[in-house]
């Protein structure tokens, strides 16, 4: 009885993965899209931090999503005899395992640091005092900062792809003469007892706490002014400042989705270390509440920024437009104006 539901859940979860790469592809392009070429605050530091996040979050469901959608659709129900060889996505050879996971580790801790700038800077340029306030509302300031983490998370993560993955012989017992085989296995090597922690501090523990840390300032300074235009007689604001704080609400909201969805993997890593024998549907189950939040990231720019669903707005509006004018009907607009052309040339 448990066993089969143990099944229907790694079922659901590979589905479910696999929904996460069909959706979070498509949405996160289109953030890219938007932040990077159709707002019209595209200078603005926090959009510029959008468009690099947009692009990096893309990568997330194709690491370890990919492989669980893989092993639990295609090969535990649909080719069991894969399933048995393999176990795992990353398994199949070294080189597949090195890419997923380093790209994994990478994208994971690449998301997490670009949100965390992101509130950082939005924090310092909400408070007026800060000397450092002129220097990060540049548009050349984010753009250096998003690509600096972006580089050195790249040779961070080098490491990961040097040493994880080792061929070890699948048949030690087997005689001399028989033909030696050989299996792949991933995160075999002692490096990643050491690794893991390193993980848990860049994707999680680091980020989380500076973000929290930030989210209860902002809410602090958000509360003073609006004390302050309770007070005033002008509560006159402006449009300009109506988008900030349409904007830093998009961040805080994103910001609050992944302290929530990545925290539960978190403690799991911290406080359970054991092996059990459903673990590997657990981890499954809070790696794919932890890359929803990497996935949602559209569905709260949709709700809480209006020049992001203005420029969807104008993006689909553009595209029904094309559609109305077909070769046919080009066509026949041409043959109507050569005949009127003709028509008047003979009176």
């Amino acid at each position: 009885m448990i066993h089969d539901v143990a099944e229907t859940f790694y079922l659901l979860s590979g589905i479910y993965s696999l929904i996460l790469i069909i959706i979070g592809t498509p949405a996160n392009l289109i953030c890219f899209y938007i932040f990077s070429r159709l707002v019209p605050n595209r200078n603005n530091p926090t959009i510029i931090v959008f468009s690099y996040l947009g692009l990096i979050e893309v990568i997330i469901p194709f690491t370890w999503n990919m492989n669980y959608a893989v092993r639990e659709i295609l090969w535990r129900f649909l080719s069991p005899q894969s399933f048995r060889t393999h176990g795992n996505l990353e398994q199949t050879s070294i080189i597949v395992c090195k890419l997923i996971s380093y790209f994994a580790y990478f994208s994971l801790q690449c998301s997490a640091w670009l949100k965390t700038v992101a509130i950082l800077a939005r924090c310092i340029l909400l408070h007026h005092q800060c000397k450092l306030r002129n220097r990060l509302n540049r548009a050349d300031t984010a753009k250096q900062i998003s690509l600096t983490i972006i580089i050195l998370l790249l040779f961070i993560n080098i490491p990961v792809f040097v040493f994880n993955g080792k061929r070890y012989p699948s048949n030690k017992n087997s005689s001399v003469n028989a033909s030696q085989t050989y299996e792949v296995k991933c995160y075999a090597s002692n490096f990643f007892s050491i690794y893991e922690i390193v993980h848990l501090m860049l994707y999680n523990c680091l980020p989380t706490t500076i973000m929290i840390i930030c989210n209860i300032l902002i809410a602090r300074k958000v509360h003073e002014s609006h004390n302050r235009l309770k007070c005033t007689k002008n509560r006159h604001i402006s449009k300009r400042s109506l988008k900030r704080g349409l904007l830093t609400k998009s961040l805080v909201f994103i910001n609050i989705l992944f302290i929530l969805l990545t925290a539960p993997s978190a403690l799991f890593y911290i406080f359970i270390r054991h092996k059990f024998k459903y673990r590997n549907l657990l981890t499954m189950s809070l790696s794919n509440l932890a890359t929803t939040s990497h996935v949602l990231s559209f569905v709260i720019y949709l709700i809480t920024s209006t020049d992001f669903r203005d420029a969807l707005s104008r993006t689909r509006h553009r595209k029904n437009s094309r559609k109305t004018f077909t070769p046919e009907k080009t066509t026949n607009s041409i043959q109507k104006c050569t005949s009127l052309k003709d028509a008047n040339e003979v009176n």
